[in-house]
């Protein structure tokens, strides 16, 4: 070994350490397959190209959907179901056997087993090699197919049951019968052999095979001399890996298996014969519900159909076009409105767009859209809204200069929402992939009229996103007393860097006014003060609007939720609150926290944009749908026009960075207005409920319905009984001359994609 080999046993922890190490190995004798998997992922993602996994007994999805072509993984004893499931790249050596569904739905890369396959291996493959030295069980290569540019293949060394290549789709299956025997080559029972196979073709170095075997829909003929030159180099890769002289292999007869036909069962198919309803398939895509109910425009459906297809750099790339923070907000902080509307959740649970966002946290630059322009513009506040603003015109070539008067962006990002919520480092981690687009950040910076003035010479455009901070307090007696929640916030996100003096600590009462997210944020605080909760009591006029997760949460903490409640008064010693019906309460405490509502401090403002505020104090644009101010050079955005989630003003930044590329090019900017799929064309009852611990999160996309969105699955295809559909890429035409209206291609497409419509 070399010198940058590591030994891990199996409690050793995963670390930073071993990034710089080019082997490492794991002792998986007592690891649970989830936390072996987990382990492999982070020397993955940590640069880690050789892993030796010592003692596997038996431990599921070893290699899943891991997407590093350099990585290698060097696997002692038997691994459990599902080696390699859904494999991108890499190769995986077993010394030993491999168990059922080996190599399932494999995209890319290679397995080596040198010892016996289970049944079912290959199944559903679609590209990449998986070499068996030994016999395999039955049912391999089912469903195999071929895409794209992609060609499966599989070579087994001995012999293989029944079902072998059962309706195999497309790709390579090579058995190379080593010991040269003439029965119980691939199995006994009559017309099993590659049943129902419609594409790609068989190899089975032998003498003979029984008619009787070969199923419907396949037959034998001659190779040719083209088929020979195909499958030497996989006998010669064969026996090299195996250690195995090739000649004794190659100089043999060989027999080949295609398919009678494109489509061997159609005769059994409605409707075989001339028939047409009047009807035709037709191709709707509209937006899924969680993309629109996300306000940022999170297109969770296809993100899920890139990673479907094996695409995690397109499906990653996809969500930087939306959001600069995908990653902390999605991840972390979002209250995933997607989910409530998520179909799934009528099956068994919604997706787990959350672990997904974490799961899939990438070092990819950001890909810029436009060349360079000379164009300056100048964003003031670095919140949710004006790091949308400014991630958005940095892709489109603008030097953007952001300007807020904290010490680090964020905005309540970093000023006011909990680390629990929000560990820094995962905050920063998006951070700097905005400073990497060449966005300048001028901090510590205050904003006056003077300013601003100076901001509207040097800049071609003026973005106003400061958000809002000046609390609002009820107006009641005792008023001195009360505690802008956001102000606590900022105070107790300064430590430990500053030393601050007054925070709530362990034994004191503390009464919260307003129960919506922002409380919660307030709540985590507290606990890590030390504070119990039990001492807390969380008021409200109405019924709190936080999560309701998340308030079950804080309930199940000890923290009372109380409403309606009134405040009456606020003293040193605590509050008075008077109920809906009229009877006064005094409640003791030592702090009393308000979290009801904030407003921007928007003075520096030229007049004719502070014409335009409300009656609350929020800025609202020139024109309807328009982010532009009565000065057609400054722009307002986020909180600045009413408070929203981190969400709503992600949206609202990009919006209103598009708005601006429109107006300094002279284009005429429209928003674009999403169109939801309707509930009547999906049919989450035919889909199949899930445990939470049955399903990996690589699996997660699985799950989704895709609802409204196409992901080139080609169920569609694949049923229609005329062969009237055809895909290229993404585009999918249908022939009407064969089809006959039967509706099977929607019929069989969960997302709702494909309606008939009168011809």
């Amino acid at each position: 070994m070399t010198e940058n080999y590591l030994s891990l046993g199996s409690n050793t922890p995963v670390n930073n350490e071993k990034q710089q190490r080019k082997t490492v190995e794991i002792d998986a004798r007592e690891l649970y397959y989830k936390e072996l998997n987990n382990q492999i992922r982070e020397l993955a993602r940590q640069g880690v190209r050789h892993i030796i996994l010592k003692n596997v007994r038996g431990q599921r999805y070893l290699g899943s959907a891991l997407t590093y072509e350099d990585l290698y993984l060097e696997i002692y004893g038997i691994p459990g179901e599902d080696l390699g499931f859904n494999l991108n790249g890499p190769t995986l050596e077993v010394y030993g056997h491999a168990q059922n569904a080996a190599a399932n739905t494999m995209d890319s890369g290679k397995i080596i087993v040198h010892g016996l396959g289970g049944d079912a291996l290959a199944y559903g493959m679609r590209g990449g090699t998986l070499f068996i030295r030994d016999d395999v069980g039955y049912r391999v290569g089912i469903h195999m197919k071929e895409y794209q540019h992609k060609i499966p293949a599989v070579v087994i060394g001995g012999t293989a049951g029944d079902y072998l290549g059962e309706y195999m789709a497309g790709g390579t299956i090579l058995l190379l019968n080593r010991e040269n025997r003439e029965d119980m080559i691939v199995g006994s029972s009559e017309k099993t052999l590659a049943t129902g196979i419609h594409g790609g073709a068989m190899y089975i170095f032998a003498t003979k095979i029984p008619e009787y075997m070969l199923g419907i829909g396949a037959c034998l003929v001659p190779p040719e001399e083209a088929d020979r030159e195909k499958v030497e180099p996989l006998v010669q890769e064969y026996c090299r890996y195996f250690q195995i002289e090739q000649d004794s292999l190659l100089n043999r007869e060989l027999l080949k298996i295609v398919a009678v036909g494109s489509r061997p069962f159609a005769r059994f198919y409605f409707p075989s014969y001339p028939f047409n309803t009047g009807q035709k398939p037709e191709h709707f895509q509209k937006t899924s519900p969680c993309e629109y109910n996300c306000p940022a425009g999170v297109p969770t459906g296809r993100f899920l159909g890139h990673l479907r297809q094996g695409e995690i750099k397109e499906a990653i790339r996809l969500l930087d076009e939306v959001t600069p923070l995908r990653y902390s907000c999605c991840g972390f902080i979002c209250p995933h409105l997607c989910l409530e509307s998520c179909t799934r959740r009528q099956v068994d649970f919604p997706v787990r767009t959350a672990e997904l966002a974490r799961h899939f946290k990438s070092d990819l630059d950001v890909e810029l859209v436009s060349a360079p322009k000379s164009e300056k513009i100048a964003v003031i506040g670095a919140g949710p809204a004006g790091l949308s603003s400014a991630y958005q015109l940095a892709r489109r070539g603008y030097k953007v200069t952001v300007f807020d008067e904290g010490k680090r962006p964020g905005g309540k990002l970093f000023q006011a929402i909990s680390r629990t919520r929000l560990p820094l480092e995962d905050l920063e981690h998006d951070l700097q992939r905005i400073a990497k687009l060449g966005v300048e950040f001028v901090m510590n910076t205050h904003i006056d009229f003077k300013a601003m003035h100076k901001l509207l010479h040097d800049y071609n455009h003026v973005i106003v996103a400061v958000g809002a901070h000046k609390s609002i307090l009820p107006p009641i007696k005792g008023k001195e007393h009360l505690w802008p929640g956001l102000d606590f916030l900022k105070k107790f996100n300064l430590r430990p860097s500053a030393q601050v003096l007054a925070l709530p600590e362990k034994g004191d009462k503390i009464v919260v006014i307003g129960g919506g997210d922002a409380a919660i944020d307030g709540l985590e605080a507290l606990f890590e003060l030390g504070v119990l909760g039990k001492d807390i009591t969380v008021l409200d006029i109405q019924k709190p609007s936080a999560h309701p997760e998340e308030r079950r949460k804080m309930e199940a903490r000890g923290v009372s939720f109380i409403y309606p409640r009134f405040m009456q008064e606020a003293a040193s010693d605590g509050a008075l609150v008077r109920d809906a019906l009229g009877q006064e309460e005094f409640l003791p405490a030592q702090h009393i926290l308000v979290f009801i509502n904030e407003r921007p401090e928007l003075e520096f403002l030229p007049e004719e944009v502070l014409q335009d505020r409300d009656q609350r104090g929020f800025l609202k644009s020139g024109e309807q749908e328009s982010f532009i101010s009565s000065h057609p050079q400054i722009s307002v955005v986020g909180d600045v026009q009413g408070q929203g989630l981190v969400t709503h003003n992600i949206g609202r930044g990009r919006k209103c960075a598009l708005e601006v590329d429109a107006h300094l090019t002279g284009r005429i900017y429209t928003q674009d207005h999403k169109e939801p799929q309707d509930d009547k064309y999906l049919f989450p009852l035919r889909a199949t409920a899930v445990k939470v611990d049955e399903m990996e999160i690589e699996e997660e996309y699985m799950r989704c319905m895709h609802c409204g969105i196409c992901v080139q699955c080609d169920e569609c295809v694949n049923a229609c009984p005329r062969e009237a559909l055809k895909r290229e890429g993404t585009e999918l035409t249908v022939d009407l001359s064969l089809c006959g209206g039967c509706g099977t291609c929607a019929a069989t497409c969960l997302g709702g994609v494909i309606r008939m419509v009168p011809r």
